[in-house]
């Protein structure tokens, strides 16, 4: 265990400086900082929520049917955990990548 001991002694000795400056730091400089003068303007809006949603049913709903397709195969094999799981996994990747890009696709179309 003398290794273990070593280790605590060389983390000691590098977060020292660090609790030290952390310490020192004078509030008031701290409490000067602002945000810029342009940084409070609104984003414009966009259709970014609606084309997650969108994107994400359909591609959770045409992941999960080829998926299935995929996992379920004639003439071999089945079992119901296999093909469900393999839906599964279609359902999730195909709605994770399709909010991504609906997300995308939205936020490129503005609202009036």
């Amino acid at each position: 265990m003398r290794s273990a001991g070593a280790l605590w002694l060389g983390l000691l000795m590098a977060l020292a400086p660090v609790a030290g400056a952390q310490a020192r730091a004078n509030p008031v400089v701290v409490a000067g900082f602002r945000a810029a003068p342009d940084s409070n303007a609104t984003a414009p809006r966009t259709w970014s929520g609606t084309g997650a949603v969108m994107g994400g049913v359909g591609g959770g709903v045409a992941f999960a049917v080829a998926f299935y397709h995929f996992s379920h195969r004639t003439g071999a094999i089945n079992n119901a955990s296999g093909t469900l799981g393999g839906t599964l996994v279609g359902a999730a990747l195909g709605a994770a990548g399709g909010a991504l890009f609906g997300a995308f696709v939205g936020s490129l179309v503005p609202k009036r």
